[in-house]
């Protein structure tokens, strides 16, 4: 359930209401109504927040909320082997070594954001998207033109596992330049291959274009190469 999704606050708001009622159904009892007492006000407390968190999007994912950004390990961003190839294109048909293994019913298809090239040392975070044949062309378009993010695009089949698909953020981050930031995009055919992913990352439901902004949103920015600073000796010394 996703920290700034719709459902979260209806289920705050529900539990908040119950509470009140638990709370004033047994309100002679002082133990009862104590607890019930502090159950409300937190609740409220809570589904305020919720309600202010997805305007603001302060948190967008649960990751987010555990102090997960994306951008707690800062290493040197090296070039991918094919951004050549996709700096030209924008999206290709991937072949990783791995990817036999993923019984995928076509190639899977590689799609870099319009802002992948400049600057050259950004990694980004990767949404992967689980559709059919007949909405793979629709989802295509629209990651083609979505900035901040790369895009994995799987036709799964019955014999795709998620135990296998575990080694595509490996592959991914040999080809392109990606953090260890995922959220999943399922059609309503592959939910349960989505929520049986590895790692059990955010999974937004749909593929039109709207479902692909909810999901791009779970995931942090783009993360640019570490600056060097300068040292001491960079500085000259003191006169």
């Amino acid at each position: 359930m996703s920290l700034v999704g719709i459902p979260l606050i209806l289920l705050t708001a529900l539990l908040a209401v119950v509470a009140v009622v638990a709370t004033v159904r047994g309100w002679r009892l002082l133990p009862v109504r104590i607890v019930g007492l502090i159950a409300v006000e937190v609740l409220v407390v809570a589904c305020v927040g919720l309600i202010a968190n997805r305007s603001e999007s302060f948190y967008p994912s649960w990751q987010a909320l555990g102090g997960d950004t994306g951008a707690a390990v800062v290493t040197p961003t090296t070039a991918g082997r094919l951004d050549a190839a996709l700096h030209a294109a924008g999206a290709i048909d991937w072949s990783p070594p791995e990817a036999a293994r993923w019984e995928t019913a076509v190639p899977p298809v590689l799609i870099v954001p319009p802002d992948y090239a400049e600057p050259a040392g950004r990694s980004f975070p990767v949404l992967v998207a689980l559709t059919t044949r007949a909405d793979a062309a629709q989802v295509e378009r629209t990651a083609a033109a979505t900035p901040g993010v790369v895009t994995v695009l799987l036709v799964p089949t019955r014999a795709t596992t998620a135990a296998t698909l575990g080694t595509l953020g490996d592959s991914l981050s040999r080809d392109v330049r990606s953090t260890a930031s995922v959220a999943l995009l399922a059609d309503p055919t592959w939910a349960a291959l989505a929520a049986s992913w590895p790692g059990h990352p955010v999974v937004t439901p749909g593929h039109t274009a709207a479902a692909f902004a909810t999901a791009v949103r779970d995931l942090p920015s783009p993360l640019a190469a570490p600056q060097r600073l300068p040292s001491l000796t960079d500085q000259g010394s003191p006169s």
